[in-house]
């Protein structure tokens, strides 16, 4: 079978896969992402039916793309009316649980370095790894707290830490590339880029938005408006990229701005009819099957691309062992003050899941020339891997205590 067909086989599979895996999340509240993953490892490293060159080309590419789409459509879907309680604690569960994965990972990688599992490495690589897997997945997320019947509240505060740690993760761990591939020894650059970047990433965002509402009605029942939300977003995203900002911010802003403009408008025009703004169905239903698109590609992918490695499957086993141990201050830090049940305690400290934005920024650091990068992108996927299955087997466990 020649490269072409190959490649639409597998790609009918996966789609086949991600149906499927909808169907038993919404039966057995195990996320869909377990079958895409489990679906590529048969396929790849344990049947070798399918060669991971035929997908990998195209990570560069689709990693911008991917988050992209995925930032803008679960921007776009928050309502402000609705997150306005939960976001104080949510922003703060993502900064606190960022901050503690961090250390985390550095805890890790000091200790397996002393044991001698790993190879010594400056600590600011180091730092970088852990920025990359600081965050929780925000595609895995928000479709688990919809079908996976959370309380409300606890539900809410895990989409915004989501929905906040995927550009957070983005944004320091590309300054921290950056400061790896230019070797600077001044420690203040990295905060002065990180408030530069995210400062023009929320400008940019504004002035899209600004210019881009005026549309909505015009838009808002058309079959096409998705598709033009959708390029004005990858084209806010480049722009912002070139301008040296941070364009997952841009978007996130943009599309948060956008997506509650029914809300917004009404406010800053009096007279103006908030529902002449709001997202028609169709948007919201073509989102949703970019999103299945996207899902599917790249946890697929990972599967695909899981390294046999025996030391480095226990390694990533071990990293979220750390990653979960360190979550538990984080979740007391930040929920302190708020009557929590003992469900609602380990919901939040379950909700550990890995997933695309660490996937993609994993394959920048050996792009972009830093030495001994080799096994970083498998090391990372298998600590998605290890990550998801985790969250998996706690959320049915957690879902079935009593209060």
């Amino acid at each position: 079978m020649d490269s072409v067909s190959q490649t639409m086989v597998v790609i009918s599979g996966l789609l086949l896969v991600g149906a499927f895996g909808e169907f038993i999340f919404a039966r057995t509240r195990i996320p869909d992402v377990v079958w895409l993953v489990g679906a590529g490892i048969l396929a790849g490293p344990v049947f070798e039916l399918v060669s991971p060159q035929l997908l990998t080309p195209a990570i560069p590419f689709f990693g911008a793309i991917a988050l992209t789409v995925i930032l803008a459509g679960g921007a776009f879907r928050l309502r402000l009316s609705e997150v306005a309680a939960a976001a104080p604690r949510g922003i703060l569960l993502g900064l606190t649980g960022f901050v503690f994965s961090m250390i985390a990972m550095y805890a890790f990688f000091w200790l397996m370095t002393a044991l001698g599992f790993v190879r010594p490495a400056p600590p600011l690589v180091w730092v970088m790894i852990a920025a990359i897997v600081g965050g929780s997945s925000s595609v895995i997320i928000m479709p688990t707290m919809a079908m996976g019947q959370v309380p409300g509240g606890i539900a809410r505060t895990l989409e915004v830490e989501s929905a906040s740690t995927d550009p957070l993760c983005v944004v320091v761990a590309m300054v921290l590339i950056d400061l790896l591939v230019t070797g600077s020894e001044d420690l203040a650059r990295p905060f002065f880029a990180l408030g530069r970047e995210l400062g023009l990433g929320v400008m940019m965002g504004v002035t899209a938005a600004a210019l881009l509402v005026s549309g909505i009605p015009a838009m808002r029942d058309k079959p096409h408006g998705y598709p033009v939300f959708l390029a004005a977003m990858l084209a806010l995203y480049a722009l912002t990229q070139v301008l040296n900002g941070n364009g997952a911010v841009a978007v996130l802003t943009s599309s948060l701005l956008l997506g509650n403009a029914a809300s917004i408008v009404p406010r800053l025009i009096p007279g103006a009819h908030g529902q002449v703004f709001t997202a028609s169905e169709t948007t919201a239903i073509m989102q949703d099957q970019m999103t299945f698109l996207i899902k599917s590609f790249f946890f697929f992918l990972i599967g695909l691309v899981f390294p046999m490695d025996f030391r480095l499957i226990v390694l990533a086993a071990l990293g979220v062992l750390f990653l979960v141990v360190l979550r538990i201050p984080a979740v007391l830090l930040s929920t302190r003050g708020m009557d929590l049940g003992r469900k609602e305690f380990w919901f939040l400290v379950t909700a550990i899941p890995r997933g695309l934005a660490a996937g993609v920024l994993a394959t920048i650091p050996l792009h972009r020339g830093i030495p001994g990068m080799e096994n970083l992108a498998p090391g990372i996927y298998a600590l998605i891997v290890f990550s998801v299955i985790f969250f998996a087997i706690g959320f049915g466990i957690v879902g079935r205590l009593r209060d």
